[in-house]
């Protein structure tokens, strides 16, 4: 991709591809960016959160499987009584008549105790296992979170240098632009060049400058998103500060590099750990649907007092309250449920064998992706250091042709194939850099 000051914005959506936001003040290097997101990312921090409510859910899963006791109170109203018919010869009446006999009283308060605990309920059981995968995966989508932050903090903090670094080069640029405009207006003025030329020296000024507004709009930007990212949004703007060896410079951060010191595999890294407890928790699921099919057994027992009145008089305590007891044993066994049994169990297996093949899918990105990164790197580690050389060059003939064309030994073609031959050699020492530095930092987050 040529990366010359007049497609600055390219080299933004280059470095910032596949980010969303982020920023900070005067930050010392990429770690230190990472470091103060993790503290303070408002989203990481939710995320956090969310975790802490998952434990409750545990928490409660477990009390399932404890005793429980409530206290009830009941109070009827019965505005109808049930009445019988009972023979009247019961009664000291004639055979073959009836007296109506009315049940009951209108009012009834019952209150009690009641307690009930499982002995065997594997369905309880496999609840408390899906809590703890699940608390699990919350944990883990933390991680995950924090990880993808780390990778943002990383492009987000590069970017924001290697914006600066442009930004210096384009002021310099600009600053010789100048130059040269001046020098090509004093000649216009003696005659000695036309109107023609002095165009172009104007034009190549007036890009130069639209290039560095462009830069300082852009190194704006992702200051700002940085700031955003790790959660310093009261900063002013501080800009961070790595390759201060390249504003003295002495442009040597990576001379003998010939691969990553570190590399890595996928072992620990959060999203697969992450898929794979999604995947343990559809399995419990399935579990659980299996076993939700076994009898239940638990123990009950209930003890109340209650009043029977024919006026609402419950305070009078001189009336008799009557006692009931019970205690026993519950066991149920499911017979026929119209299918939704069969059909949670398979919805159980599909989701098991979807979070299988999720596993699978992600190992196989996870290792493409980072060995595209890998390929990346010592790409531009071998070409590194050929670039830094040719910069170096570009550099010293820029200031060469300045001077033999203030000094008039050399034409206006002549020192713009020189700049342009700059801006080339800039561009592509930069991209390189760039490179080099994200693709080394990327993989070093692959822990």
């Amino acid at each position: 991709m040529r990366l010359s000051f007049y497609y600055t914005p390219l080299l933004l959506i280059w470095l910032l591809k596949g980010l969303s936001t982020q920023a900070q003040t005067r930050l010392q290097s990429t770690d230190e960016a990472i470091e103060l997101a993790k503290r303070n990312n408002l989203d990481l921090q939710i995320a956090r959160q969310t975790t802490q409510i998952q434990s409750w859910n545990l928490t409660a899963a477990k009390g399932a499987r404890l005793p429980q006791v409530r206290f009830t109170t009941v109070l009827d109203y019965n505005f109808l009584l049930p009445t019988q018919l009972i023979p009247a010869q019961f009664f000291g009446g004639k055979e073959g008549e009836f007296r109506t006999i009315q049940f009951g009283v209108p009012f009834n308060l019952t209150a009690g105790i009641e307690s009930t605990m499982p002995l065997w309920n594997v369905g309880l059981k496999q609840d408390v296992n899906i809590a703890q995968a699940n608390q699990k995966v919350v944990d883990l989508q933390a991680l995950v979170l924090q990880d993808d932050l780390s990778t943002q903090v990383a492009r987000l903090y590069l970017a924001t240098v290697f914006t600066q670094e442009y930004l210096r080069i384009t002021q310099q640029n600009l600053a010789n632009a100048d130059s040269i405009a001046r020098i090509a207006w004093v000649r216009k003025d003696k005659g000695l060049i036309d109107q023609l030329e002095y165009n172009r020296v104007r034009s190549t000024r007036l890009a130069v400058e639209d290039a560095l507004r462009q830069n300082e709009m852009a190194y704006q930007k992702n200051l700002n998103q940085l700031r955003l990212v790790v959660g310093d949004s009261t900063a002013r703007t501080s800009p961070p500060a790595p390759l201060q060896k390249m504003e003295r410079g002495e442009i040597t951060p990576f001379p003998k590099w010939v691969g990553p010191s570190h590399e890595r595999t996928g072992d620990g890294v959060p999203r697969l750990q992450l898929r794979a407890a999604q995947l343990s928790l559809a399995q419990q699921q399935f579990t659980k649907e299996q076993k939700l099919k076994l009898p239940t057994l638990s123990v009950y027992a209930r003890l109340s007092e209650q009043a029977q009145r024919n006026k609402f008089n419950f305070l009078n305590f001189n009336e008799p309250w009557f006692g009931i007891g019970v205690a026993g044993l519950r066991l149920e066994v499911p017979i026929y449920t119209a299918r939704i049994r069969e059909s949670g169990i398979a919805r159980a297996r599909i989701n098991a064998e979807i979070a299988q093949r999720q596993l699978e899918n992600e190992q196989r990105k996870f290792d493409t992706e980072t060995q595209d990164l890998r390929i990346g790197y010592h790409q531009a580690a071998r070409s590194l250091q050929v670039n830094q050389e040719a910069y170096q060059l570009s550099e010293e003939n820029l200031q060469l042709a300045l001077i033999k064309y203030k000094g008039g030994v050399m034409s206006y073609d002549q020192y713009l194939n020189v700049f342009n031959e700059a801006l080339n050699a800039q561009n592509k020492y930069f991209r390189t850099l760039a490179d080099v530095m994200i693709n080394d930092k990327l993989l070093e987050l692959r822990r």
